[in-house]
């Protein structure tokens, strides 16, 4: 058993993280990334977002059947996320973070169920109880990966498949340049587009658009990404449970 976090959302192709410095999306002059290609464009959000130290950001993803929202803060070090997973009429919350090299991740029985694996009657003693995840763990790098910037910046900035630039336009206040990605495979569709400032730093500001594994429907997806540089405080709760203890339960 491993938490799934497909469940939560299918992010490497849409999420973006920092580094370290710190600026805000839009401000300084033009930095050129309205001329240059899609990869490039790309490229530069890349190279803008490891050069800060954190993010906010809000994402949603869904479809008739189900959906996710995520809030999260990454911090150079540690960042924290509070998820809420629907589907149906049911719901369920998940908080995660990484504080001090550890992973954490904490939540209510449905919520528990859907992102362990952990049966119901498992998931449902588990509930509200810390889960600890060490460095060393087969699980950790799937749950921390997008909580540090150094290892999120590198796994969740790149967007997959053809990458086309499109219009400049004003988005959520800022001059932005669109980069739209394409991908088919047999594991499924697609359809991203990316929006990036065109002055200051080329720090993304929101994406939008739709994937779709095959066999299953369409899922749309859309984030937004502010607080550059903010102070992120993820303090390890007091008591854990080791996810060695829930891999025995689960089987």
């Amino acid at each position: 058993m491993r938490p799934r976090l497909v469940l939560v959302i299918s992010t490497v192709a849409i999420a973006f993280a920092a580094g370290c410095g710190s600026s805000t999306a839009g401000s300084g002059g033009t930095n050129g990334v309205a001329s240059k290609s899609g990869s490039q464009i790309v490229a530069a959000a890349v190279a803008a977002t490891e050069h800060e130290n954190s993010f906010h950001f809000v994402e949603t993803a869904g479809s008739s059947q189900s959906s996710v929202l995520i809030v999260g803060d990454v911090g150079s070090a540690g960042g924290e996320q509070h998820i809420t997973v629907k589907e149906g009429t049911q719901s369920g919350h998940i908080t995660v973070l990484l504080s001090e090299g550890t992973a954490y991740f904490s939540g209510d029985a449905f919520g528990l169920e859907g992102f362990t694996g952990l049966t119901k009657a498992n998931a449902t003693g588990l509930a509200g109880k810390w889960i600890s995840v060490p460095s060393t763990n087969a699980s950790f790098s799937s749950i921390a990966a997008s909580l540090a910037v150094k290892t999120a910046a590198a796994q969740l900035v790149k967007l997959t498949g053809t990458l086309t630039r499109g219009k400049v336009s004003n988005e959520l206040g800022h001059r932005a340049v669109s980069v739209k990605a394409a991908q088919k495979t047999s594991a499924g569709t697609l359809a991203l587009t990316l929006y990036v400032a065109t002055t200051g730093a080329a720090l993304p500001i929101r994406v939008e658009g739709t994937t779709q594994a095959t066999g299953s429907v369409a899922r749309s997806i859309a984030a937004t990404f502010s607080s550059w540089g903010e102070t992120v405080n993820a303090t390890a709760p007091k008591s854990s449970e080791p996810i060695t203890d829930v891999k025995s339960l689960a089987g």
